[in-house]
């Protein structure tokens, strides 16, 4: 097993604090405490640069709150990270992943998608749609299933255990696990939330791809799935024998237990969708990354396509669009150019919106803040 030292002067130096910060401002130039650290970067830079050397950080507590996210809208609880000259918290966050990066995607599967660069909805649409059209005898039954919340049960100390194998620098270390230990959130009634990896912070995506990293391998190179994907912690197996995909699940269910994680009761396996010699369809879609796959097209979940027609109403009745708003919209617009579903788009949501106009919008927003200091 490689291991790593000297991660510490790498993420001491200018070339990783300053991207590190550019990323990080992202959309956030606006707040005061972060135009505080841009007006005064040199100095909150310095500070910065002695807590990291210095080690003088203790775990933080924050505020959680509880959101509908999504297009399920799904219960979750959101903990921000603090992003102030006095609390950089949310950049030593990007510093962090600015420095792991090559170790986190060195060895990645794959066909593991989701809060990486180049690796969201479309990545893992795109390498699903062509299994499915070149291998049409490993695809008659699927194995679907989810992990019952994935960040929240992920043990910290698991994660410990696995960054002090590969990463031999002990005040790197004790800056990883500052982030870890605080993971701690107080909801509105005063209860104390903790999750393993809490949602909200920039860490855990990559974190939680990084932990079941080995999981990936285990399941292709072990188990021999013909084809699994993972999408966080959905995960979608391919097999031509159902009795098969039973004994795989198995095997998964054995391996997570080991983690600390279950396998939610909705998991299921099901036949995939085929076309029969008299014509008639059977089988099942797969209902994966908010898109249905067919064995002969893909369309998009009922619930996206209604709520976009509902935001085209909303902003046919609007004199004037916010950039936020033509984001929204032209985020839906972006499911569904690539699948069979564009025609109803043209029949129920462009009479009430214009693309270019959403587009024109969004420019003229990112030109300006763009010029900004």
């Amino acid at each position: 097993m490689k291991t790593y030292k000297n991660l510490i002067e790498k993420a001491l130096s200018d070339e990783i604090i300053d991207e590190a910060f550019r990323v990080a401002v992202k959309r956030k130039r606006r707040r005061p405490d972060v135009n505080r650290i841009i007006k005064n970067y040199d100095v909150c830079k310095t500070k910065l640069k002695e807590l990291l050397k210095n080690g003088n950080l203790k775990p933080l507590i924050h505020k959680a709150v509880e959101i509908n996210d999504g297009f399920k809208l799904k219960k979750r609880i959101i903990i921000q990270p603090y992003f102030s000259p006095t609390k950089p918290e949310q950049w030593i966050q990007h510093i962090i992943v600015q420095v792991l990066k090559p170790i986190f995607t060195k060895g990645m599967y794959e066909f593991s998608c989701g809060s990486v660069p180049n690796r969201g909805v479309h990545y893992g649409k795109k390498y699903l749609e062509k299994y499915i059209k070149t291998n049409p005898k490993n695809i008659k039954y699927v194995l679907k299933l989810d992990i019952r919340h994935f960040y929240e049960n992920i043990k910290t100390n698991l994660l410990k255990e696995r960054f002090k194998k590969i990463i031999k620098d002990e005040r790197f270390l004790e800056i990883l696990f500052f982030v870890l230990d605080s993971n701690v959130g107080i909801m509105k009634d005063g209860k104390v939330f903790r999750p393993g990896l809490p949602i909200g912070f920039y860490t855990s995506q990559w974190f939680a791809n990084w932990f079941l990293q080995p999981f990936d391998h285990y399941v292709k190179e072990v188990l021999k799935a013909d084809f699994y994907m993972r999408y966080m912690d959905d995960i979608v197996i391919f097999g031509s024998n159902k009795k098969e995909l039973h004994k795989i699940f198995k095997e998964i269910e054995k391996y997570l237990s080991g983690l600390d994680l279950e396998i939610k009761d909705n998991w299921q396996i099901f036949l995939f969708d085929y076309i029969d010699k008299n014509g008639v369809r059977r089988g099942r879609f797969i209902d994966f990354m908010g898109f249905k796959f067919y064995r002969d097209k893909t369309t998009i979940r009922k619930t996206i396509f209604l709520r976009a027609c509902r935001l085209a109403r909303r902003l046919r009745k609007l004199e004037k669009i916010s950039w936020y708003n033509s984001c929204r919209m032209l985020s839906y617009f972006g499911w569904f150019c690539p699948t069979n579903t564009y025609k109803s788009f043209k029949k129920y949501i462009e009479p009430n919106i214009k693309v270019s106009a959403l587009k024109k919008i969004v420019s003229k927003h990112d030109r300006r803040n763009k010029n900004e200091p």
